[in-house]
């Protein structure tokens, strides 16, 4: 499989489906005005790293990324994943 087909399933499967969780359960924080600067922060990273991931997203759907590229990105996802744990 290539690293790009890898790298689609990947956002599709496991990380977009995430970030949208943890998306939703921010801004219920956020929303509930019980929240820190430190959530606020934290929204606003994830709303980044959603919309950088919805971009790779658009760049596969257009064959605008390399095999290079994806392995990049894969390689900094697993390194996430490894330091989440």
């Amino acid at each position: 499989m290539s690293n790009i087909k890898k790298l689609e399933n990947v956002l599709k499967e496991e990380l977009i489906p995430e970030l949208d969780e943890s998306l939703e359960e921010m801004m219920d924080i956020v929303d509930s005005g019980d929240c820190s600067k430190d959530d606020r922060d934290e929204l606003k990273y994830l709303e980044e790293m959603k919309a950088y991931f919805d971009e790779v997203e658009l760049d596969i759907a257009n064959n605008n990324i390399t095999e290079e590229d994806a392995l990049d990105i894969l390689e900094v996802l697993e390194d996430m994943r490894i330091d989440k744990e």
